[in-house]
């Protein structure tokens, strides 16, 4: 995915909210939302050329990854990216050392094998962290609040997508989860520059994701195509 939008206790203490749009080659076949792992129980798309993911939801978390616009010197891709995903959504611990856990199983990863660079993003109801990969790995908390991630930094203001997005999330406080999933689709699918729904080249939108995790649960919608067309589903029943 390219666009990656976070809140945390934006929606209240303890609830996180990840809105997310994947951008991809059109021509990349991948599967909608399906049960990715019986135990712990996982579900997302899959990637049919690699068999990894972009976004693996459980019960009590959320792993997005992104690819990372690569340095002067980018690590050879030994593994695919959307594996270590699987990887570290596959974690059994739950509570918490789940956070903890999730992460020394990321670090072990990148340093058994190599990957293209990337940022994973690990998301529970109250807490989250990135790991930045390009050869070197950086672990990051992410505080309360509203965030972008994109192919740069976390909140990169250099970033144009990035930019944009947190000026128009600044101050936000959405009333509801209807009101934040709506207001979330809407910033999915801006056309103007800098443009976060992207319909034309060689990487275009191909469908978008919302995740509301909180305490109670996980509430679990995809819209498979792009946010400006397509209706999004309710995908929760999976992870039951």
């Amino acid at each position: 995915m390219c666009t990656l939008i976070l809140g945390r206790d934006v929606l209240g203490p303890g609830v996180t909210l990840l809105a997310a749009n994947r951008d991809e080659d059109p021509a990349r076949p991948s599967d909608p939302p399906g049960i990715l792992l019986d135990s712990p129980r996982v579900a997302g798309g899959r990637d049919r050329r690699a068999g990894g993911t972009w976004l693996a939801v459980r019960s009590d978390a959320a792993v997005a990854m992104l690819n990372r616009r690569p340095g002067p010197a980018p690590p050879p891709a030994e593994r695919s990216r959307g594996l270590l995903a699987l990887d570290v959504a596959a974690v059994a611990e739950s509570g918490g050392r789940l956070l903890d856990a999730a992460r020394e199983v990321a670090l072990r990863a990148v340093a058994a094998a190599s990957y293209a660079p990337f940022t994973l993003a690990f998301v529970a109801p109250d807490a989250a962290w990135i790991l930045r990969w390009d050869g070197h790995a950086t672990v990051a908390q992410v505080p309360p609040g509203w965030h972008v991630l994109t192919h740069a930094e976390l909140d990169d203001a250099h970033e144009p997508r990035t930019r944009r997005l947190l000026r128009e999330l600044e101050g936000w406080v959405p009333q509801s989860g209807a009101d934040a999933e709506r207001g979330l689709r809407t910033r999915l699918s801006a056309h103007d520059d800098p443009r976060v729904c992207i319909h034309e080249g060689p990487v275009a939108t191909v469908s978008y994701s919302l995740v509301t995790l909180a305490p109670e649960g996980v509430r679990y919608l995809h819209g498979e195509g792009r946010p400006c067309e397509q209706p999004l589903r309710d995908w929760t029943h999976l992870l039951r």
